[in-house]
């Protein structure tokens, strides 16, 4: 009897184990999943920023194809940084060139 009840306190222990190590392994995942993310928006953002729209057309022309490809980072990460999701905002054109002050676009997990 008292073999049997080490027996089974040894099992749960090799138990518990093995499901701290997968939590453990889970979770550097999903971390370096959310990294990628962080990552790929940021860059994204960056040259939408680089973009020098001298026109409100030229404006509304990238600030649709650089939302689009955000919208994408937002389908391929989803899953991974679950809650969260990847939006952006869409910039204003200067009429002096590139993008007015503050009214930057930017596309970022939120």
């Amino acid at each position: 009897m008292v073999a049997a009840v080490a027996g089974l306190a040894a099992l749960a222990v090799v138990l518990v184990q093995n499901v701290a190590s997968d939590t453990a392994r889970e979770t550097a995942s999903r971390n370096a999943r959310q990294t990628a993310a962080d990552l790929a928006a940021t860059q994204l953002a960056r040259q939408w920023q680089a973009e020098r729209p001298d026109t409100k057309p030229e404006e509304d022309r990238i600030n649709r194809r650089y939302a689009a490809k955000c919208r994408q980072l937002g389908v391929i990460y989803n899953a991974d940084i679950s809650p969260k999701r990847i939006e952006s905002y869409n910039g204003t054109h200067d009429p002096n060139g590139g993008w007015a002050g503050a009214a930057l676009p930017s596309c970022h997990v939120a």
